[in-house]
């Protein structure tokens, strides 16, 4: 028998999927169990016992209760969990099973050397088939799979097979086999799986060196084990579940979060890769540095994003991942989405105008407009949509000042052509407009942004921040950036770890663009991409990526982006599309389809209702209630999973959201895009701009999906939808 005293305990994921599948109350005694010795190891004595005729003799048994033991390895000061499970099939799993020190793929594994073969799942004319029958050894072998494991491989004849099998397999080799499954070429699966070098990262001692201590430690190893810090983290682990990213990151997400770097970062990727998570990550391991190095009390990590609800998602998820470092007095990590900040600063400096970020502010912009447009003559082909665009789109986005910068600037992209007579009229017609607003002490959002920048730049204020993280660059506009920039400006010893940007163009829904070159943040060197969708099945990524074929999208600077390479390796059923004579029917459907979701695989909470208008969300919580299904319809604010119910939202507020079923009603040719917003277009250019914000739209709404999507329209589909 073994004591735990002075052992540093882990967990592999395998140990996690098991718990997931026992009876509540062996979980729990479980968890207790362990959080009880993380703080006391040497309380009631946690003894590890020898499995008799086992192959690897650090395999050991904890019993948790009567009925259930724990399987762990047992490898010099290090005990790692593994498994839990029944007694009589705990040991059966633990018998063939031994740790391997994998120096080719620079990983523990946890590999089982079968002498019985895997049951295969097929029906009688496919028993002499094997689903890689033509995948040579040598093939499995170079891509990560373990000599021990090849005779079980060989025994899978299905798919299904594969998937029944999961528990068998280390699950690396899981994850390949899968991938060959697929069809994916070997370079694919590599950078998949991260097996692939890293040309970046720093020097260790050889894999083939590494004791168990130092292999575990490693970021290949991290993918799938978790060693706790502290008995808190070690209870929110468990309690919080498998969902993956919080702490088993991608070896590639891995690489980006925890590393130095010498100047502002960009990481893109489609949706679903982890950009958010790889950000939240990124902030926390920031916030460590600080909280280790005592000459850096108070300062902290800003992390900002584009809309409210979208920080109030990432603080909910943050709490769960570094509780302490928000808790902190001061905060170590700050999030704000950059309105909000934006607003707050200006109040402590005394703005003296009232910033129409929304509300009745905003309806005062319009009067202002009016006025102004009783004033001037438009010139000849002009519309007072146009000159509001105009306004909006160049010379607030641009922050023009005066008609000389005006005339000489470029207006790619607006499509009407303006000479140098009508932009001189324009001009006229803007310049008043600016004096109405200040004599009215209003000001628009980049007036706001413009002027925060001004202050910082002149005034150099003591801010506390050691460095900003922005999330959704792609919807920030060069005013903001200009503003990212000056709260973090270039230090003269260097940029070292001061800005980490987020974003992916493919999912800009407000339209707004930068070049961030052009606003002093230089990425050249330091971008990065991110390619694996570990949130979405490969049948719903094709789908979700098919709404953007054939369009041209930006890098978030001043090149162009692709999505070639962003897939999934998770499979499941194709989209279900469905047309339907009425909305009354596209309603009564909807009903069904939420019924028949299987319950004991899935909650209300993690059904999905999204919706392109506000007025359409309360007509489907409206039918669903009707239906006797408890709803809650998401506005403002972080998504409470304890409340129950079907979530209803907007397509735009569903951002950084994800469910296992997704719904998205009403997609008919005379509703998506809405009318209104087509109406609102000034020209072709516009209007096309406006119909790729809504791919856009269609494509992050899609995205919101795990598992299951249904599209529904009633008569004839939106041309944005494929069927």
């Amino acid at each position: 028998m073994t004591s735990i005293t002075n052992k540093r305990v882990s967990y592999d994921i395998g140990c996690m999927k098991s718990l997931r599948r026992l009876p509540d109350r062996v979980a729990l005694k479980f968890m207790d169990m362990m959080t009880r010795y993380m703080s006391d190891p040497t309380a009631n004595g946690l003894n590890l016992e020898t499995v008799e005729g086992s192959k690897d003799s650090s395999i050991k048994s904890l019993r948790v209760d009567q009925g259930y033991r724990a399987i762990a390895f047992e490898v010099g000061h290090d005990i790692m969990f593994v498994h839990v499970n029944e007694h009589d099939k705990a040991y059966r799993w633990a018998a063939g099973r031994r740790v391997k020190l994998d120096p080719e793929t620079n990983r523990i594994r946890v590999i089982e050397e079968l002498d019985a073969v895997v049951e295969a799942v097929a029906g009688p004319a496919l028993s002499n088939l094997r689903l890689f029958e033509a995948v040579v050894d040598e093939r499995l072998r170079g891509l990560g799979v373990p000599e021990e494991e090849l005779p079980a491989v060989r025994q899978i004849s299905t798919i299904e097979a594969l998937e029944s099998a999961e528990e068998r397999f280390d699950p690396l080799t899981y994850q390949i086999l899968y991938a060959v499954a697929a069809g994916y070429k070997d370079d694919e699966i590599t950078t998949l799986t991260g097996i692939g070098g890293d040309t970046e990262a720093e020097p260790q001692a050889p894999a083939g060196e590494l004791t168990f201590g130092q292999m575990i430690e490693t970021e290949q190893s991290r993918q799938s084990i978790f060693i706790p810090d502290s008995e808190a983290e070690l209870r929110r682990v468990f309690e919080e579940g498998l969902e993956g990213w919080r702490i088993f990151l991608h070896p590639d997400q891995r690489k980006i979060a925890y590393r130095d770097y010498n100047g502002p970062v960009l990481v893109r990727g489609g949706a679903g890769t982890g950009k958010t998570v790889v950000a939240m990550h990124r902030a926390k391991h920031l916030a460590d540095q600080i909280e280790k190095d005592p000459s850096r009390a108070g300062q902290r990590v800003l992390l900002t994003t584009f809309t409210t609800s979208l920080a109030h998602d990432i603080e909910a998820n943050l709490r769960t991942l570094c509780p302490g470092h928000l808790d902190a007095r001061p905060p170590r990590i700050e999030v704000i989405n950059l309105d909000r900040w934006v607003s707050q600063f200006l109040k402590r400096k005394s703005f003296a105008r009232e910033v129409a970020f929304f509300g009745e502010a905003r309806d005062r912009l319009d009067q202002v407009w009016r006025e102004v447009f009783d004033d001037h003559e438009l010139p000849d082909g002009l519309s007072e949509p146009f000159v509001r665009a105009e306004w909006a789109q160049i010379v607030q986005a641009k922050g023009l000042t005066d008609q000389r910068a005006y005339v000489k600037t470029s207006r790619a992209g607006r499509g009407t052509p303006l000479d140098r007579k009508k932009r001189a009229s324009l001009w006229d017609i803007f310049a008043d407009y600016r004096a109405r607003l200040i004599s009215e002490g209003l000001a628009e959002p980049d007036d706001a942004y413009r002027e925060a920048t001004e202050i910082l730049t002149a005034e150099a204020p003591n801010l506390p921040y050691a460095a900003v993280i922005v999330d959704e660059a792609q919807d920030m506009g060069e005013q903001a950036f200009r503003l990212i920039r000056a709260i973090m400006p270039e230090a003269p010893s260097g940029d070292h770890n001061s800005l980490f940007i987020v974003g992916d163009a493919h999912q800009r829904i407000y339209g707004r663009r930068a070049s961030m070159f052009a606003c002093g943040v230089n990425v050249r060197g330091r971008s990065k991409r991110l390619r694996l969708n570990y949130r979405t099945t490969q049948e719903i990524r094709a789908w979700a990526v098919s709404v953007l074929e054939g369009v041209s999208v930006d890098d978030l600077d001043e090149g162009t982006d692709t999505l070639r390479g962003y897939v999934s390796l998770m499979h499941g059923v194709a989209p279900e599309l469905v047309g339907c004579r009425s909305e009354a029917e596209e309603l009564d459907g909807l009903v069904a389809w939420v019924r028949a979701l299987p319950e004991d695989q899935i909650r209300f909470f993690d059904i999905g209702v999204l919706c392109a208008r506000r007025v359409d969300a309360e007509r489907v919580q409206g039918a669903l209630r009707a239906a006797g299904i408890a709803t809650v319809l998401l506005q403002s604010g972080a998504d409470d999973r304890t409340v129950p119910g079907v979530r209803i939202t907007t397509m735009h507020r569903a951002k950084g959201l994800e469910f296992f079923a997704v719904a998205i009603p009403f997609l008919s040719d005379t509703a998506f895009p809405p009318s209104g917003a087509l109406r609102a277009a000034v020209d072709s250019a516009d209007r096309e701009d406006i119909v790729m914000q809504y791919r856009s739209l269609l494509h992050v709404a899609a995205t919101r999906a795990k598992k299951a999507l249904r599209v529904s329209w009633s008569g004839k589909p939106t041309s944005l939808v494929r069927t």
